[in-house]
């Protein structure tokens, strides 16, 4: 959607949430990017407030989910279900293409993570579960992650350590990333998460199914409680959430590999209870007249190309800067300020102009047929230079992750049509009688 009215069927208050927590995770990528130092108490400040506005935008997600569900009771379960399904997995599919552009095949990225804990949500949402239920399923596959988080800051095995130590010494392997030539630390990170199964790296690693789907069931919870006398039992779960993620070790990212297990208890615990008492309080006190809101909104509504164009500004301002730093010695990343600011604004005028596009134009019939064929192109030469000249592959992967942003409406939208709910044909009229 453009910047126009928003679709009364949407909620105001969680796009302003999920808004806001967009603006947080940009903020966050220009800091990583432009090479802020991890050991500097403007990492640890910023990350230890920030990196808790990653669950608001998974619990408002939650949210969205348990909404759909209500409005599809009295439909025709099969095609509503298998449109819901259809569009998570055509999600799932593009959020493999766009993860070259982040030289991360093999891993969940964002979008990935989004479509499997939307599925997982639906499904259970779907099955109409007691609420206490799920809640207790939220909480234990928080357990499980943080087990599993535990077993990785605790249990690296060293042989694995050397072995990869010794490859990130070589120079064939310095050429399969040159964007992480400069730093070798951070190769050696990137590496190691490869070494995981892949089911491991579906379940615990970066986006993955956990623990993320947690805070979507939650999200189910609390549109299931809103304005309901159970709701006011959430306040105090949260707060004790709150109140116990102070007891273990605080967690602060400090290498790159720290952002892909976040599987902490203090982590998780805080995040929860941010997001659960925050969106209590959106709901009830969220009016959203300011002009500022209404961005925020927008954000919301078009958190998909937001994701998607932060990485025009992220990657073409900071990344220059952060190598500047790295070969000079010049404390470039001491403008960071400067690129939080910069990511904000050029994210929001780059998706305003193409969500613009969009809405006046998808209704063509070409509008399919164009950015079908636009992804299709790129896809193949982005994963044809992949490996064999990364450097090409990575240039070739802006407008891939530009075309992922226009074709997947076009997607969604023919899935919808495709499996809308059939009209019954008119009762033909009666024969009138003849005059005798």
């Amino acid at each position: 959607m453009s910047d126009r009215a928003p679709d009364a069927k949407r909620d105001a208050y969680l796009d302003w949430i999920k808004g806001v927590a967009s603006v947080m995770m940009l903020v966050l990528h220009a800091i990583v990017v432009i090479g802020v130092p991890s050991s500097h108490w403007l990492w640890t400040a910023q990350f230890e407030f920030i990196h808790q506005f990653y669950a608001w935008f998974f619990m408002a997600s939650g949210m969205n989910v348990a909404r759909a569900v209500q409005r599809e009771a009295g439909k025709d379960w099969r095609r509503a279900s298998a449109s819901y399904l259809l569009t998570a997995a055509a999600l799932f599919a593009l959020g493999v293409v766009y993860s070259m552009n982040r030289r991360t095949l093999g891993q969940m990225e964002l979008f990935q993570g989004v479509a499997v804990c939307t599925a997982a949500s639906y499904i259970v949402l779907k099955r109409r579960w007691p609420d206490w239920s799920l809640l207790l399923i939220a909480v234990l596959l928080f357990g499980a992650t943080a087990n599993w988080g535990y077993f990785y800051y605790s249990h690296l095995p060293a042989p694995l350590v050397n072995r990869l130590a010794e490859a990130a010494l070589k120079p064939e392997t310095w050429r399969l990333y040159p964007f992480m030539a400069a730093n070798k630390i951070n190769l050696f990170n990137y590496m190691i998460i490869y070494q995981y199964p892949l089911w491991q790296r579906f379940l615990f690693v970066h986006f993955s199914l956990l623990p993320w789907v947690s805070w979507f069931l939650l999200g189910g919870v609390l549109i299931h409680w809103r304005g309901t006398s159970k709701e006011k039992w959430l306040i105090p779960m949260f707060v004790i959430f709150l109140l116990a993620s102070f007891y273990p070790p605080w967690y602060v990212p400090r290498l790159p590999m720290d952002f892909y297990f976040r599987g902490k208890v203090d982590f998780l615990l805080r995040s929860s209870a941010i997001a659960g008492l925050s969106l209590i309080a959106a709901n009830r006190w969220y009016k959203g007249q300011r002009s500022i809101n209404k961005k925020l909104e927008f954000i919301g509504r078009e958190t998909f190309l937001i994701f998607i164009f932060q990485w025009y500004t992220v990657d073409f301002f900071g990344v220059p800067l952060n190598l500047m730093f790295l070969k000079s010695g010049v404390p470039m990343w001491k403008l960071f300020p400067l690129l939080q600011v910069a990511t904000v604004v050029f994210t929001y005028w780059l998706a305003k102009w193409f969500a613009g596009r969009r809405d006046k134009t998808i209704a063509s019939p070409g509008y399919f047929r164009f950015w079908g064929l636009f992804t299709l192109i790129f896809t193949i030469l982005a994963g044809a230079t992949y490996h064999r000249n990364p450097v090409v592959s990575q240039i070739l992967s802006y407008p891939l992750i530009a075309g992922v942003g226009m074709f997947f409406p076009a997607v969604r939208l023919a899935i919808r049509r495709a499996l809308a709910p059939r009209q019954q044909p008119a009762a033909a009229a009666a024969p009138k009688p003849e005059p005798s």
